[in-house]
């Protein structure tokens, strides 16, 4: 009887879901643009849980900030999400070329002098902007990608996705079984995309800084450009309005790291570094509502979402 109520669960959801899509797809950009930020806002009012640790997390990570800038900064944080949603189910309608257009890359240069060291590279991002979309404009562009997944609860919206996944070519790893598939990808010169700024199991990764205070990280980025001398390579997704660019940062070569520096978890805190810039920088497009410090007594969500 659970499994069925599961099932219809899942199709309602679904349902609800095409149906939003439907009218998402047929709608003026400005329309969903206001959509989108409308819901963001209705969701931080609902989700008060989740609300209360992103105020909490930003004022741990910036206790300079005022209280009052503070709760501006997580408002549009949450507008912020609502407009990516809408946009990320728009796009997927879209062909690949059109998400090209809507996504540019800038800096490209740094990806394409990596993947001609070889060694394959490790493409880092973080849940920062619009992640999603440069995911598939990435996909949509170059050949030979990687990305690491965990499959979503609803099987139909699973499926779907992966149709959306399969018209770029990209091989999608499910994150509870990537290692072996990744390193082969490496081995094979391939981009591998990981986004490595969420919370980890202590037995899955190191305790190093991350926007001032140590949080669990994986290190599997590190250890594993450093086992095939990937080279290592970031790009950020920039929003503007529901319109996006995709910017590439000075690449990370493992092949001329210092002994000091090929330590995996001194690696690990540089990646977080670069990725913590990228936050300070705009602090409204990360994801505050994640409880990124998990473990370490520093920060835990509370009742009442």
């Amino acid at each position: 009887m659970k499994r069925r109520k599961n099932r219809l669960l899942q199709r309602l959801e679904y349902a609800l879901y095409r149906g939003a899509a439907r009218v998402i797809t047929r709608a003026s950009e400005a329309r969903v643009e206001k959509w989108g930020t409308r819901m963001g806002a209705l969701a931080g009012r609902v989700l008060r849980g989740r609300d209360r640790l992103a105020m909490r997390n930003l004022a741990d990570a910036f206790p300079e900030m005022p209280q009052n800038e503070r709760r501006r900064v997580i408002d549009a944080c949450w507008r912020h999400f609502g407009r990516e949603l809408v946009e990320f189910i728009r796009i997927q309608s879209m062909s690949l070329e059109e998400i090209a257009e809507r996504c540019p890359f800038v800096h490209a240069e740094h990806l394409d002098e990596a993947r001609a060291a070889g060694n394959g590279v490790i493409l880092v991002s973080g849940h920062w902007g619009g992640w999603e979309v440069g995911g598939l404009a990435i996909m949509s562009r170059v050949d030979n990608v990687l990305t690491v997944a965990r499959p979503l609860d609803n099987e139909l919206l699973e499926r779907d996705l992966a149709r959306l996944r399969e018209r770029t070519g990209a091989q999608v790893v499910d994150r509870r079984n990537a290692a072996r598939a990744l390193m082969k990808g490496l081995a094979e010169n391939k981009v591998v995309v990981m986004l490595p700024d969420q919370a980890v199991q202590p037995r899955e990764g190191v305790l190093v800084p991350f926007i001032r205070r140590k949080a669990w990280t994986t290190d599997a980025p590190a250890k594993m450009a450093l086992k095939r001398g990937s080279t290592i390579v970031f790009a950020f997704c920039i929003p503007d309005g529901l319109r996006h660019r995709l910017e590439f940062e000075e690449p990370i070569r493992t092949d001329k790291l210092s002994e000091a520096e090929r330590d995996p978890s001194a690696l690990t805190a540089r990646i977080n570094e670069i990725i913590a810039r990228r936050i300070a920088d705009r602090p409204e497009l990360w994801l505050w509502m994640h409880d990124r410090w998990k473990g370490t007594g520093e920060s835990e969500v509370t009742n009442g979402e």
